[in-house]
């Protein structure tokens, strides 16, 4: 049975609050960072890091708005309607966040699931953190073997800390991207930018356009959800960590 522990990580100015799902004997077994999306830590994000520890890896998510509130409590439907004050709220939490905070944090979240060179850990972000869990393998490569992003954000902007600058400087381990094929937040040109950038960095990747998809196609709770897409996406996520030290056969 897959056992969860709530766990706060000291930071400065706070504490991380997570949760760690274990599968059954699998204290050793290699670890994945289960980044949240925007709307935060909720059911949804539970049962997705629960299916990860099934597959026999330790799975930790962690609350990445903790310097704003401890727990959101989002209402999922309401966020998804255009206007709704539920979603000014969520997305002002989102844009608090900063690629600086995250990666603050990513190191005292790697010591709190012990990886080391001989057991790295996995990246794994969806909508905003797809550019988190990269741009950790490129800062971190000697504790992350690797990174998955599904329908990441804002990867290329025009500020000083874009994503991409750090993302270009991969040079080990392996990623996989995904994108749905249509997607109001990644336009295609930025699709098709990324595309260049991870085929340039030498390592072993690959980035996949989701035929018939919208932003959210694999999170269960999303307006957007899609099985065959949600299906496809645990394949390809659980093909990638099979290839890390330590992995399973997908």
């Amino acid at each position: 049975m897959v056992t969860v522990q709530a766990l706060d990580i000291a930071a400065e100015g706070g504490q991380i609050n997570c949760h760690l799902y274990t599968p059954p004997g699998g204290e050793a077994r290699p670890a994945v960072l289960l980044l949240m999306d925007a709307p935060a830590i909720r059911p949804a994000l539970h049962q997705m890091a629960r299916h990860v520890a099934e597959h026999g890896y330790r799975c930790l998510l962690p609350n990445l708005y903790w310097r704003q509130v401890r727990e959101v409590n989002i209402d999922r439907p309401a966020f998804s309607q255009e206007g709704n004050p539920e979603r000014a709220r969520i997305f002002g939490y989102a844009g608090a966040l900063t690629n600086a905070h995250f990666l603050a944090d990513l190191p005292l979240m790697l010591d709190a699931v012990g990886a080391t060179p001989a057991q790295p850990a996995a990246l794994l972000g969806y909508c905003m953190s797809g550019r988190f869990a990269l741009q950790g393998l490129a800062l971190h490569p000697a504790r992350v073997a690797c990174a998955a992003s599904f329908y990441g954000t804002r990867m290329l902007t025009e500020a000083p800390d874009s994503p991409d600058r750090v993302i270009a400087t991969i040079r080990q381990g392996r990623a996989y991207l995904a994108f749905a094929e249509q997607d109001s937040f990644v336009p295609a040109t930025q699709v098709a930018a990324m595309q260049q950038i991870m085929a340039a960095t030498g390592i072993a990747q690959k980035t996949e356009i989701y035929p018939g998809t919208q932003h959210g196609f694999a999170q269960p709770d999303s307006a957007h959800f899609n099985p065959e897409a949600a299906e496809r996406h645990w394949r390809a996520l659980f093909g990638l960590l099979s290839q890390m030290p330590g992995g399973l056969p997908a």
